[in-house]
């Protein structure tokens, strides 16, 4: 089975470039790895924190991208990247695991078991999921004018409102995932140049820590 997609000239029955695979997920376990280790530290950046990660994050994920000539110089970026979504996450996470244990314990199974599901489909299913992703862009952006609008309309902030718009979330974030093990199917044929592992692996990233944090936003409503 094949598909007209920006990527045509692979065929996306040949599966899943191995060595790329690989060092993604190795890439991958590595940023979570800083990740965590911000997470945990991030009580002791105070409210500065919040900015330092904010700015991290969005330098580090601009960056990324246009160091995929050098993995050293693309990883450098990627673990910015890390620490800055480790400081944003960090409090959530401290604050839950005080308040609610197991809804943390409960949340971090389902993103387990929504990465695993993501990356089975992808295995299985020979079709270009990446085609998916300006759909996906346009979900986003509606989430995140909806979330304006709720600074300014009240009844936005409702609670039928408020699991509608985590549920969305967190769909659109488990087809991001989808989008981005897609890409690692295809790219490292096209695209092989020796940061595309990092860049690959930074952005299911963001991807992860995006819909963890609305699988934990929907379980506390």
């Amino acid at each position: 089975m094949y598909n007209r997609s920006p990527y045509a000239a692979v065929r996306v029955s040949d599966g899943i470039d191995g060595s790329l695979m690989g060092r993604t997920l190795g890439i991958l376990a590595l940023l979570l790895a800083i990740l965590s280790v911000a997470a945990l530290l991030s009580p002791l950046a105070g409210t500065a924190g919040l900015w330092i990660g904010i700015i991290a994050a969005l330098l580090g994920t601009i960056m990324v991208g246009r160091n995929v000539a050098s993995a050293g110089r693309a990883f450098a970026w990627g673990a910015l990247v890390a620490i800055g979504m480790g400081l944003l996450v960090g409090p959530v996470v401290w604050s839950v695991a005080v308040t609610n244990g197991s809804l943390l314990v409960s949340t971090l199974g389902i993103l387990l078991v929504a990465v695993l599901f993501s990356a089975l489909l992808v295995s299985v299913v020979p079709w270009d999921f990446s085609r998916m992703a300006p759909l996906l862009f346009l979900g986003l952006i509606m989430l995140i004018v909806t979330s304006l609008l709720s600074w300014f309309i009240p009844s936005m902030t409702g609670l039928v409102v408020s699991r509608a718009y985590n549920l969305i979330g967190t769909l659109i974030f488990i087809g991001y995932l989808i989008v981005d093990f897609s890409l690692m199917r295809l790219r490292g044929r096209l695209m092989p140049a020796e940061g595309t592992a990092v860049v690959l692996a930074v952005s299911i990233l963001v991807d992860i820590v995006n819909l963890f944090l609305f699988l934990l936003r929907l379980g506390r409503r």
